[in-house]
C-alpha cells in the first residue's frame, strides 16, 4: 500500500510540475512533428508530435512517406478524382482552444512534373471531417492558401487577397509563416525572436510570409458565409489534390501566437517533450556546456545539434524514460541557466 502511494505521490507531482512550468512560461506548442524520430506521426488521440489523420485515397497514386528528417508528399496523376488526394490533418481540436496561432512550415517542391494552380492548400478551421473528401466549406474556415506548382518551382498565392508570392525554384527551402488573430485584440509579433522588427496581425486577420517577404498582411479572415466562433482556430489541414509533383515538409511547428521567446528567455518546446528529442530554445548557449540530468541528478548521455541561433536539439543516446528532467547550460556570457522538461 505505501509503495503505490510513493508511486502516485511521484506521478501526481511530477505531472502538477510540468502544468505549472509550462503555464508559467505561456508557451503553448500546439504541434511539433520530429521528422527525425521513428513516430508514430498519426494518432487518433494525438500528442504535439502527431497528425491526427493521413487520408490517402489512392495510395497506389497519391502517398505520404516519412523518410528521416522530413514528410513526402507524391501525387503521380494529375486528376484528382482517379489519381487521388492526400490530406494531412489535425482534426483533434487543439486544446487548450487558442485565440491565436504562429505557423511555421519549412517545405520545397522537389519535383514538379506538371503546372498546377492550388495543388496544394493549407486550412485553418473548425469541425474539419477526415471522412469528407469533398471541399470544405467556408462556413468552417478561419483562412485558407495554397501553393501553386509553376514551370520551374512552385508559388504561394492568399485567398483571402489574391497575392501571390515571386516563383520558389525546384529545391529550395523556404519557409511559411502564418500568423491568425482569432482574438478581440491586436496580435504583436516577430518573424524570429532575434528580429528587431515587430509586426502587428488585427484581430479578424492573417498574415502570410514567405521566408521574410510577405505574401499578405492583414488579410481579412472568414471567408464568404464564415462567421467568428471561438473555436475558428482548432483544426489544421494539408490537401495535395493537383498536379503532378512532390512537396518535401521539413519541418512543422504550430504554437499560440501571443507566445514569443523573450530576451533572456529559455524553454522547452514542445513541452511535454518526445524520448528522443528535447528542443531548447535559449539564446546564445554555448552548445559545449549543455548536459541532461535525470530526477535523480544523474546525467544523461547526449548528443547536440544547433539548427538556428536560438535553438538547439538535444538527442537522447538511448530513449528517454517518462518522468521529468533538467537542462543545464551555459550561455555565452558564462551565466548558467536550466530548465525543466517533462518526458510522456
Amino acid at each position: 500500500m505505501t509503495s503505490h502511494f510513493f508511486q502516485f505521490s511521484r506521478v501526481f507531482a511530477v505531472v502538477l510540475l510540468s502544468v505549472l512550468f509550462q503555464n508559467a512560461f505561456g508557451q503553448m506548442v500546439y504541434f511539433h512533428p520530429d521528422f527525425s524520430g521513428s513516430g508514430p506521426f498519426v494518432h487518433a488521440d494525438p500528442d504535439s508530435g502527431q497528425f491526427s489523420h493521413i487520408v490517402e485515397t489512392v495510395p497506389a497514386l497519391s502517398f505520404s512517406k516519412f523518410s528521416k528528417d522530413y514528410m513526402d508528399l507524391v501525387r503521380t496523376q494529375e486528376d484528382s478524382a482517379t489519381g487521388g488526394i492526400i490530406r494531412v490533418l489535425r482534426a483533434t481540436p487543439f486544446t487548450p482552444n487558442p485565440e491565436t496561432l504562429f505557423i511555421r512550415i519549412t517545405l520545397s517542391a522537389e519535383s514538379v512534373q506538371s503546372a498546377a494552380l492550388n495543388a496544394m492548400y493549407f486550412y485553418v478551421g473548425e469541425n474539419f471531417n477526415p471522412d469528407n473528401h469533398s471541399f470544405p466549406g467556408n462556413a468552417l474556415m478561419f483562412g485558407k492558401f495554397s501553393l501553386n506548382f509553376q514551370e520551374g518551382g512552385f508559388s504561394i498565392k492568399d485567398f483571402a487577397t489574391q497575392n501571390t508570392s515571386k516563383v520558389i525554384a525546384k529545391k529550395k527551402q523556404v519557409t511559411l509563416t502564418w500568423i491568425l488573430n482569432n482574438s478581440k485584440k491586436s496580435l504583436e509579433y516577430k518573424l524570429l525572436p532575434t528580429h528587431v522588427v515587430t509586426y502587428n496581425a488585427l484581430p479578424g486577420t492573417y498574415d502570410l510570409w514567405v521566408d521574410n517577404e510577405p505574401v499578405s498582411l492583414s488579410s481579412p479572415a472568414y471567408p464568404g458565409n464564415s462567421v467568428y466562433s471561438n473555436t475558428k482556430l482548432s483544426n489544421f489541414e494539408m490537401r495535395f489534390r493537383n498536379g503532378q509533383g512532390k512537396v518535401r515538409i521539413h519541418d512543422m511547428m504550430i504554437r499560440d501566437g501571443v507566445s514569443e521567446l523573450k530576451a533572456g528567455a529559455v524553454l522547452i518546446a514542445p513541452n511535454p517533450a518526445t524520448r528522443q528529442l528535447i528542443t531548447l530554445r535559449a539564446e546564445n548557449v554555448e552548445k559545449s556546456s549543455v548536459r541532461l540530468f535525470n530526477m535523480w541528478g544523474r546525467n544523461v548521455n547526449i548528443s547536440t545539434n544547433v539548427v538556428a541561433l536560438d535553438k538547439i536539439e538535444i538527442h537522447p543516446a538511448e530513449e528517454l524514460a517518462s518522468g521529468m528532467y533538467i537542462v543545464h547550460f551555459q550561455n555565452k556570457q558564462r551565466q548558467k541557466k536550466s530548465v525543466r522538461v517533462m518526458i510522456e
